[in-house]
Order: C-alpha cells, then sequence, then structure tokens
C-alpha cells in the first residue's frame, strides 16, 4: 500500500522557497519554464520521483497528477526504462551518425497507427508542429493556416495564435478574432492564421472555405486542455475532414497529449484520417522528443531528392539521439493494451469518484477529459468550446486554490486544474487522490 506523504499539512517548504531565491539572481523568472509559477508563491523543488509519487527538497511526498505536463506515463524511475537507458549510455550518449534506436522506435510507432506511414524525430512538440506546418505549406504550396481557439500548440508564432483569448478580444464567436499571443508576434500572424470555435462544425466549414486555395492546413487537437477537455463531437471532425479535402488543405493532428488516449492514439479511438501527425511526450519515456508522422506525400517534403536540400530542411543537435530513441521504444513497448485498458479505469475512478464528491457536497463543479487525463471546473456549464470554460476571475480564485489545498494535502495538482496519471497510479492511490479532493473543496 502507498503510504501518505510525510508530516501533515501544510508542511515546510523553506528549501524550496531559499532554491527560488536563489534561482532569481541567475535564471529569468527565477524558472525556465513559466507553467511551475504560482502566484503569491513560489514553485517546489523535486528531489526525486518514485512511481506515482514524487519527493520535495524538504522531504514531502506528493501523488503526481501533472506528471510533467503528461510527459510521463509509465512512472517516474521505472526500472525497465532505466535499464535500458543506463545500458544505452554505456555506449555513448550523442553522436553526429544515425542509431539503430532510432529505427527500432520508428518502426514500433509506424507499426501502430495507419496514417503513420513516415515519421521524422525532433525534440519537442513545439519543433514538431513547427515542421508539420512547414511541411503543410511546402506540400500544398500555400501560406495559411487554421486552428481551434484556446488550443495550445507550443510556442511558434502561428501556433499560439489566439492560445490564450479573452472576452475583450476575442470576438464574435462563430468567426473569432485572431489574437497575437505574446510580445514579439509579427503583426501577419493576424493574416495567416484562421481561427475556428472547438465543435463548431458549420463554422469550421465556413473558415475552411473562406480559406479556399490560400489554405495549407488546419491544426486540430481533439481534447485540448485549455478549451476545457470537452469532448469532440463526430460531426465537427466530419466537417474539418471533408472540408480540407475539398479544398485541397491538409488535416495536422496534434497528438502531443492525446496519443496518450490509446493503443494507437485519439486518431485510432476516434477513426480519424490526418494527413501529419505531430507527437511528443510520452514516445520519448521521459527525455525531450517531438516527431512528425503522416502520409507519403507531405511527409516527402523533408526528403532530399538528388543530393539536393529537401523542401523543408529538418535536424537538430540531439534529434532522435540514442538514449531518448531508447528510453521511448521501452515505455511505448510497455504501453500495450492491457496498459491503456488500465490507465483508462484510473482516469475514469478519478472522473467519478470526482463528480460523486461534488454532488455530496452540492457543489457545482465538474470533472472532463478522457483516458489517463481529467480536468477540474469549477463550475457546471455545458463545455463544448473555449468560451464555454474561461474562467470568471471568482473562478480562477476558486480553482486555484483548490489546487493550493490539494498540495496541502498530498498532491501535486496545477493551478490550471489539468489531471495527468501513469500507469504506476494504484487504486490506493486513486482513493487518496479523492479523500485530498474531499478535504480541498470550499465551502458550498
Amino acid at each position: 500500500m502507498t503510504m501518505p506523504p510525510t508530516g501533515t499539512g501544510p508542511w515546510s517548504t523553506d528549501h524550496s522557497a531559499a532554491l527560488y531565491e536563489r534561482a532569481q539572481q541567475s535564471i529569468t523568472d527565477g524558472t525556465s519554464r513559466d507553467t511551475l509559477l504560482r502566484k503569491g508563491g513560489h514553485p517546489i523543488y523535486v528531489d526525486h520521483g518514485d512511481g506515482a509519487w514524487v519527493t520535495d527538497v524538504d522531504g514531502n511526498r506528493y501523488l503526481d497528477c501533472n506528471n510533467n505536463f503528461a510527459s510521463i506515463i509509465i512512472g517516474h524511475a521505472d526500472p525497465t526504462i532505466a535499464a535500458a537507458v543506463q545500458e544505452r549510455m554505456s555506449r555513448g550518449t550523442a553522436f553526429s551518425f544515425p542509431n539503430d534506436a532510432e529505427v527500432e522506435l520508428a518502426e514500433l510507432l509506424c507499426g501502430r497507427v495507419e496514417s503513420f506511414e513516415l515519421i521524422r524525430f525532433a525534440n519537442s512538440g513545439t519543433e514538431a508542429v513547427m515542421a508539420a506546418l512547414k511541411a503543410a505549406r511546402a506540400f500544398t504550396g500555400r501560406p495559411n493556416v487554421i486552428k481551434v481557439e484556446g488550443a495550445y500548440h507550443g510556442t511558434y508564432d502561428h501556433a499560439e495564435a489566439s492560445q490564450s483569448p479573452n472576452p475583450t478580444n476575442w470576438g464574435d464567436a462563430t468567426a473569432p478574432s485572431t489574437v497575437r499571443y505574446s510580445a514579439g508576434t509579427p503583426a501577419s500572424v493576424e493574416e495567416e492564421v484562421g481561427i475556428i470555435s472547438f465543435n463548431d462544425a458549420e463554422g469550421a466549414r465556413a473558415a475552411i472555405r473562406r480559406g479556399g486555395d490560400q489554405l495549407a492546413a488546419v491544426l486540430l487537437d481533439v481534447m485540448p486542455n485549455r478549451v476545457g477537455m470537452p469532448v469532440i463531437e463526430p460531426e465537427f471532425i466530419g466537417a474539418i475532414r471533408d472540408t480540407t479535402r475539398e479544398v485541397g488543405a491538409l488535416l495536422v493532428l496534434d497528438e502531443v497529449i492525446s496519443f496518450r488516449l490509446g493503443y494507437g492514439g485519439a486518431q485510432t479511438k476516434l477513426g480519424i484520417d490526418p494527413d501529419i501527425t505531430t507527437l511528443a511526450k510520452i514516445i520519448g519515456g521521459g527525455f525531450p522528443v517531438g516527431a512528425i508522422a503522416g502520409r507519403r506525400g507531405p511527409m516527402e517534403t523533408f526528403v532530399r531528392v538528388a543530393g539536393n536540400r529537401a523542401k523543408v530542411p529538418s535536424g537538430g543537435t540531439f534529434a532522435a539521439n540514442p538514449i531518448t530513441m531508447c528510453a521511448g521504444h521501452a515505455a511505448m513497448t510497455l504501453l500495450d493494451r492491457d496498459a491503456f485498458a488500465r490507465l483508462d479505469t484510473i482516469g475514469e475512478n478519478i472522473r467519478s469518484g470526482l463528480r460523486s464528491i461534488f454532488n455530496r457536497a452540492g457543489l457545482d463543479w465538474q470533472a472532463t477529459g478522457a483516458g489517463s487525463l481529467f480536468r477540474v471546473h469549477p463550475h457546471n456549464r455545458t463545455i463544448r468550446n473555449y468560451r464555454d470554460s474561461h474562467l470568471s476571475s471568482d473562478e480562477i480564485v476558486e480553482i486555484t486554490e483548490f489546487g493550493r489545498r490539494m498540495q496541502s494535502q498530498g498532491v501535486y495538482f496545477i493551478a490550471e486544474s489539468l489531471g495527468c496519471l501513469s500507469l504506476a497510479t494504484s487504486d490506493d492511490d486513486v482513493e487518496h487522490f479523492l479523500g485530498a479532493a474531499e478535504a480541498s473543496l470550499p465551502s458550498p
């Protein structure tokens, strides 16, 4: 049985606080990842992880319901992955040569998904999305793309458009405005990126047809966290797939996170036939990774012809390095059909358990998601798109406080309320989570 966290909350995090103060003297904002910062406090510094749990530098233990933003799916310090990596590391970590581990992981992934006729590895999901959109432009000879309002696809200028709009700038729901996300984004993004609302089939058809012969691709995540993880409607999928084919554009499916939803990813479960798929996170076994996979035609934009430069040159010092490829192969081998069935069970027990807790407490809260993913919402509005899930200032305070209280109960659960589980999560861990959630709820 998994032991509960040491001590009783709130625990001391003095060592983490000291490290954060020290870090601010040499690292911008004190950390290289914005997502680790919380308002009014300091991040927790981890010492080590073991299975479904992590221990911080002050000795506090937490059930990890973030798992490095969905990249850890087997569990921390898995012995099978560790042994494979240690053996491979004894032969060197990176070379300016290809390696057999790259071939083996490519064969495994292409063997699982019908649309993966060819694959190419990169270092992150952001890199994969950048390369996929370049390939779509190169293959079609067109400049523009369409994406879903609120969806996160990494930090590429075009992919992050309208990832966090608000009522002051998001425009008409039937034809959302294109909103630049960060300073330094060129104004041209507003002309080159169209925005559609999740689950708006008619809006998607209209936008794709307006794009016409200038549209290279539609970029789609079937379960976008920042949209609220609503259920994607078959009519929406069909509208995008049919209309992209009608105008000669590509469907680029972002499975950086959703590939953890099943043996062949979300596309196999939902019957989607994309032209290009972007991958990352779980396929690296806990190491930095990205990949672009897809149909032969668009993927051949990465191919050199007669020794000439490819239409889309692609590489990277650590792309397809043997350590990542080896770890990824070990992880994906462990993820057989039984493993995904277990992940489905764990996730559904969390979601249904949360719904029961909210109901007993008389709170109008809800839990969305599928597979090993879930998200908590401090409201009970029907969620079909980003605007339905967009939180008011009061709701932001509620969910932020919920996350802080969960942490004091021994559960690491980020303020955005995204939950992500690993195969190492036991039934006792599920009970620990649900007990912590019940103790962390606000008064109705």
